[in-house]
């Protein structure tokens, strides 16, 4: 597969390195000559120092040969005209453009008979949703979920009481008789897929995967906090924050059904309330009539006894959501020490995770982790469902569903000869989930979702694809 990438900023040049150690062709194009220096002297691919609306430069780089153009500037308005370019001048490659305003994915003008663009990719709509998610379960750690599955994984930092450390695993799985599979470990940076008997340290991180009854058990088991939130504090009205106080909004007041109707009537003294702080006043102006539920104030969370106000030490959780993600770790984690239960904050580096962890903040979502799995999802082949980055994108949890024409198809899972490190975590057929054993054989339309290492992605792609 042959790539090419406009923009070598924070997520254009992670996305290369990701892309590169899968062992896939890489072309950077970057207009900027100190951002394209780094990438030529430290990413191994070729780099073009000009500008990407440029056909000539766009040629130059490889794009007649191309099977992708994905464009991640800084602009807007010039990865649309990049891609549409692309569309316009060449059959082959897929179009991918990062659009941050919102106005322009809600217009006809992204549509494919103007632009030509395959597939836009809003940050702030993909921080927000993976927010919300994390919210809907309890604003306890991120979330990912798999297609037709009850199943989901978390990960959980473990501390110095935790149920799971210093014993070997099967040992504790034996003790607590409840059913949990913990597909990775992160420990100094490390990944390591565990087996039996495998000890669990202070600080490891591990990804469990488990249905939600048991992970409230666990949250439990782990002194974790109480689940149910009902007062919610949004530091940060961009669209980030609009979009996470929208979601939450809608959610409340979705009524499916008579018996959802009955329960709304029971809790309606529980209905979350949202508070949302920004320090621009036409901002705040436009979001109190936007949300008239919702308290909107005027405020610079920075100034000194803002946070500490009575009222908002109230809340049940934080969500930090501002344009600064240095201030976006500090206000949660100074949150927290005043009172406020959880926090959840938005950051963009996935690396800034360990610093909020040891911060004591709940939930962090990185921004363009976020963005670059959904890029990844849109590359994989092989009727790719879901993907998500983990550990800095060192490794990649892949769910796909079985074609009728795959090499899996009929083999039993001791069968399959899948790269090293790589763990196949569920299965779900027809609805029904099944937890992998060696003699389960895999048939035409069953979903599978497999941990691996970047490293293993280019020999699983070529499995899939057989």
């Amino acid at each position: 597969m042959y790539i090419v990438i406009l923009g070598a900023g924070r997520v254009g040049y992670m996305l290369a390195k990701q892309l590169i150690d899968e062992g896939k062709n890489i072309a950077l194009i970057e207009l900027n000559t100190e951002r394209a220096k780094i990438s030529t002297d430290n990413l191994d691919c070729l780099v073009v120092n000009a500008s990407g609306t440029n056909l000539d430069t766009l040629k130059k780089a490889g794009i007649q040969k191309a099977d992708a153009f994905i464009s991640v500037t800084q602009s807007d308005e010039i990865n649309m005209i990049a891609c549409g370019i692309v569309a316009n001048e060449f059959e082959k490659p897929t179009t991918i453009a990062r659009v941050r305003n919102v106005d322009y994915v809600d217009t006809r003008l992204l549509d494919e008979s103007i632009l030509g663009i395959d597939y836009i990719i809003n940050p702030d709509i993909e921080a927000s949703n993976a927010i919300l998610r994390a919210v809907e379960h309890g604003a306890i750690s991120d979330v990912m979920q798999f297609e037709s599955s009850s199943l989901e994984m978390r990960d959980l930092p473990l501390g110095r009481e935790s149920i799971f450390i210093n014993r070997p695993l099967k040992v504790v799985r034996k003790e607590l008789d409840i059913e949990f599979l913990i597909s990775v470990i992160i420990r100094d940076n490390v990944s390591i897929i565990p087996n039996g008997e495998t000890i669990l340290l202070e600080n490891d991180r591990v990804y469990l995967l488990s249905t939600e009854e048991v992970f409230e058990k666990i949250y439990t088991l782990e002194k974790l906090g109480d689940k149910e939130i009902n007062r919610i504090l949004i530091v940060g009205g961009g669209d980030v924050g609009m979009n996470i106080a929208e979601g939450i909004l809608k959610q409340e007041e979705a009524v499916p059904n008579i018996l959802g109707k009955l329960k709304h009537i029971l809790r309606i003294e529980k209905r979350k309330k949202i508070h949302i702080i920004d320090k621009d006043y036409d901002r705040t102006k436009f979001l109190a009539e936007r949300f008239p539920q919702a308290l909107v104030t005027c405020q610079d969370i920075t100034e000194e006894g803002v946070l500490e106000d009575d009222e908002l030490i109230k809340n049940d959780l934080i969500i930090s959501a501002t344009g600064n993600h240095e201030l976006n770790i500090i206000t949660g984690s100074y949150a927290k020490t005043l009172g406020i239960k959880k926090a959840i904050s938005l950051v963009t580096k996935d690396s800034y995770r360990n610093l909020a962890h040891n911060l004591n903040l709940d939930v962090t979502i990185s921004r363009n982790t976020t963005v670059v799995s959904s890029i990844l999802k849109i590359l994989r082949k092989g009727n790719i469902k879901n993907v998500y980055a983990l550990s800095g994108g060192r490794l990649e949890v892949i769910e796909f569903s079985v074609s009728d024409n795959s090499g899996f198809i009929g083999k039993q899972l001791s069968e399959i000869k899948l790269p090293k490190n790589t763990l196949i975590i569920l299965i779900t057929r027809e609805e029904e989930t099944i937890i992998p054993y060696g003699h389960l054989v895999v048939e035409v339309n069953d979903h599978i979702a497999i941990i691996t290492e970047r490293e293993s992605i280019k020999k699983l792609e070529g499995l899939l694809a057989e």
